[in-house]
């Protein structure tokens, strides 16, 4: 300890190196990077100071201070950070081995959203919001039962990732561990374990916490549709329960906005499967049928995007980006001369990675599939936006819908985004 305003900071165990083993059920990773706090004993307003330190094995999610050790379980997932899905039970322990001058003892849930506006790439205008913020006492001195044992003491907890707290509003799911950066705005989702240690008089806050991810799968049954071949006579049509049509509309040259009586039966129309609900990371079929004969053969662009929007002080953010690009396979004539049928397939961006979701309105990530149809013949142009959901994982049953998402970008953070989060 040293003077000077009494800012003592306690003294982080020993790291120990080993490497991870590895089995058909873990994924390889080598390190372990929580954030273990050592606040100093003055008032609330002195800011804490950060430490990073290692689990102390690869066996379990273990953090250490001083007179605390945070026990998460087993390394189930191989990631750096302990993963949950949907609905996921966070389970730990808390072991104590010193109750001189403790208070109480106290393990918190955190989520939050931090969003920043972006003037030059510099960060402006930040704004945070708590997701959730649940507390559960272990210790408390003042408790008939509490007794200051002399050797150590171990405390269970258990937390379920099911609803955000969102104030008097109706609450929905807790949105997953993320970020978004964009040209004007960037914004990130964290959620946090920590336990802080409370010590009477001038003895020093003692705190752990590390970052858990929150990776929620999102499932669809996707019934793949039948498409007929040509001059295919047992069935040589399609199934329309299987098929969502929607009518493309005429561009004034004004964008997509037409007047409605400019869209007659013969606009052309754009039919996707029925739910309009895809996995990530397929190749779903789409046919576009155009109505009348035509001399010239039409030029189709499809086109499948994705919109982040972040919500800031400065007002909502909102960027465009092509994930990827249609492809025809053929133009075909099924049953009539006055009609052209294009099948095509477009893909739904990398497998658990395009997922659509939204956290109010605050934050979102939506897709949609944008067709442009031209003749060479002038005012003889079509477009559409159809807005569509993707989602991580197709089903495969109840139990693998509550799997973490291991194939998310948030699968591989460490630590060190907790710091730059401030949770």
């Amino acid at each position: 300890m040293s003077g000077g305003g009494f800012r003592t900071f306690a003294s982080l165990s020993p790291i120990m190196e080993d490497l991870p083993s590895y089995t058909p059920e873990v994924l390889p990773g080598y390190d372990l990077t929580p954030a273990t706090t050592c606040s100093p004993p003055s008032t609330r307003s002195s800011s804490p100071t950060f430490c990073l330190a290692r689990a102390r094995d690869h066996e379990n999610y273990r953090y250490r201070s001083e007179r605390m050790e945070l026990d998460l379980g087993p390394r189930r997932w191989g990631t750096r950070l302990p993963a949950y899905g949907r609905f996921g039970q966070v389970e730990g322990t808390v072991k104590v081995r010193s109750f001189g001058h403790v208070e109480r003892i106290v393990v918190r849930l955190i989520g939050k959203l931090h969003a920043s506006h972006l003037v030059s790439h510099i960060p402006t205008l930040s704004q945070s919001q708590f997701i959730v913020n649940k507390e559960i006492e272990l210790w408390s001195a003042k408790a008939p039962s509490a007794s200051v044992a002399v050797g150590e003491s171990q405390f269970p907890f258990s937390f379920t990732l099911d609803k955000e707290e969102v104030g008097d509003s109706e609450a929905g799911s807790m949105p997953p561990s993320t970020t978004i950066q964009l040209h004007r705005a960037n914004a990130r989702i964290a959620y946090a374990i920590r336990v802080d240690m409370y010590r009477r008089g001038l003895h020093m806050h003692e705190m752990i916490q590390t970052e858990i991810l929150h990776l929620p799968r999102t499932v669809v049954r996707y019934s793949h549709p039948f498409i007929p071949e040509s001059g295919n006579e047992k069935r040589p049509s399609i199934t329309e329960s299987e098929w969502n049509r929607a009518q493309l509309q005429r561009d004034s040259g004004e964008g997509f906005k037409v007047r409605l009586d400019s869209v007659c039966h013969k606009a052309p129309e754009l039919l996707l499967p029925r739910d309009l609900r895809f996995p990530s990371g397929e190749n779903i079929p789409f046919l576009l049928s155009i109505p009348g004969a035509h001399d010239l053969a039409p030029h189709v662009e499809i086109q499948l995007v994705r919109l982040s929007t972040v919500q800031t002080r400065a007002g909502a953010i909102q960027q465009a980006k092509v994930i990827s690009g249609g492809r025809i396979h053929d133009h075909s004539q099924p049953g009539s001369t006055t009609s052209t049928t294009i099948h095509g397939t477009i893909g739904t961006g990398e497998a658990e990675k395009d997922v659509s979701w939204n956290f109010g309105t605050l934050l979102s990530i939506s897709y949609e599939i944008r067709v442009a149809l031209s003749f060479s013949a002038r005012g003889s142009a079509w477009k559409l936006t159809q807005p569509i959901e993707l989602t991580s994982h197709e089903w495969r049953g109840e139990q693998s819908g509550l799997i973490p998402s291991l194939g998310s970008d948030a699968a591989f953070r460490t630590a060190v985004n907790l710091i730059n989060m401030n949770v």
